[in-house]
């Protein structure tokens, strides 16, 4: 079994829209802990407004399983550049 503390998504942040949908767009995160058959309730956080490229995107204490899937939705129609992604477990 093995424990997520953290998910951290390397992503370009601050790309939301001046006025409108985008305006402070969201990235969703669900954790399917059986292989992709389930997964559990979706948790938000924040891509950044425009401008602020120092947003950091991650989440915290993901729990325990074996066989760990991660899904991503972003809530509005922004320009999205995923880079890479990391995870503190053990």
């Amino acid at each position: 079994r093995l424990t997520v503390w953290e998910l951290t998504l390397d992503a370009e942040s601050g790309v939301g829209l001046t006025e409108g949908q985008g305006l402070d767009p969201q990235i969703m995160l669900q954790v399917s802990k059986d292989g992709g058959h389930t997964f559990g309730s979706e948790l938000w956080t924040t891509l950044g407004r425009i401008g602020q490229y120092l947003t950091r995107v991650s989440w915290r204490r993901l729990g325990r399983g074996r066989d760990f899937v991660f899904r991503f939705r972003v809530s509005d129609p922004v320009k999205v550049v995923l880079i890479g992604a990391s995870i503190r477990a053990e």
